[in-house]
């Protein structure tokens, strides 16, 4: 069980740091004192719920492949 709770881990990081570039735009005006590569709207809260999504089913997958082949 805990193996599964890692892998699940390592695979909500790993497809967050695939996911968090994807349709990410710069701010069009810079204010004093921002980063001009600051993004616009980085829609955090939408790419952290399917992450999960993503990695609750690439986990359950790889869940009944293990069991399956052993």
């Amino acid at each position: 069980m805990l193996t599964f709770v890692v892998i699940f881990v390592i695979l909500w990081w790993l497809i967050l740091f695939l996911l968090l570039p994807i349709g990410v735009k710069k701010q069009e005006s810079v204010d004093f004192g921002n980063d001009p590569g600051a993004p616009k709207n980085p829609m955090l809260k939408k790419k952290f719920i399917l992450t999960t999504i993503i990695s609750f089913f690439t986990t359950i997958i790889i869940i009944i492949v293990k069991n399956e082949i052993f």
